[in-house]
């Protein structure tokens, strides 16, 4: 059987002029998809220090977790935008190659990423919400008994809400995610019908009452302050 060496050649020659295009198409989608994800890294992180967005999460579990891994909340959701963007970019570019099979798996992979903004956004979101109840039992009641239960199960219930949320966004087990959820709402609601249907007229009433105390308190101060 005769190799046709000549043959051979030439058919690597056109395959590589053939695909040289494609590569150098990649190659600059790739290069501009990574400048714009570093300019708006650059403008997130610029727009959250302005709005001081570390300080409005210092109080809040997404911002003590954040800072375990990453310098700061605003560091993190820059450095977020700035591999979504380029990751989008990457996607776009491999494309370019038109290499066969390749297509599907990065529209599966990239298909789900709206479901990690989304979690993301959820959690902090969530985060944000239990900072914020934390800090305004506190103000209402003060340091009362009540605010110190009240500021550890008002957060603790709002993230485990959202951790289903996130679970539910992430497809991961829906209808399990679904019936658990249900079963842990029924629970607490049934825990707090019982508790205010076996004496939780007291415990409502100290409630009103340490309200009514610390605004009468919080009101005097204003007037103080203002003479």
């Amino acid at each position: 059987m005769d190799i046709n060496i000549e043959m051979i050649f030439r058919d690597i020659y056109n395959w590589i002029a053939g695909f040289l295009p494609h590569l150098f198409a990649a190659l600059l989608v790739l290069l501009v998809g990574y400048i714009v994800a570093k300019i708006l890294q650059s403008i997130v992180q610029k727009v959250l220090s302005v709005v001081k967005f570390d300080s409005i999460m210092a109080s809040t579990p997404a911002g003590s977790m954040v800072k375990r891994v990453f310098e700061s909340p605003t560091s993190f959701t820059a450095k977020l935008v700035f591999w979504l963007v380029f990751l989008g970019a990457l996607s776009i570019s491999l494309e370019k190659l038109e290499i066969a099979g390749l297509d599907s798996v990065l529209a599966s992979v990239y298909g789900y990423m709206p479901h990690i903004v989304a979690s993301v956004v959820i959690f902090l979101v969530a985060s944000a919400i239990s900072g914020a109840v934390v800090r305004l039992v506190k103000r209402v009641l003060g340091d009362s008994a009540m605010a110190s239960t009240a500021s550890s199960v008002a957060p603790a219930l709002i993230m485990s809400i959202s951790v289903f949320m996130i679970l539910n966004e992430l497809m991961i087990a829906p209808e399990i995610v679904s019936i658990t959820y249900t079963a842990i709402i029924g629970a607490v609601a049934l825990g707090l019908a019982l508790a205010f249907g076996l004496g939780g007229k007291e415990v409502a009433s100290k409630l009103l009452e340490q309200a009514y105390e610390s605004s009468k308190k919080a009101v005097k101060e204003t007037k103080k302050t203002k003479k």
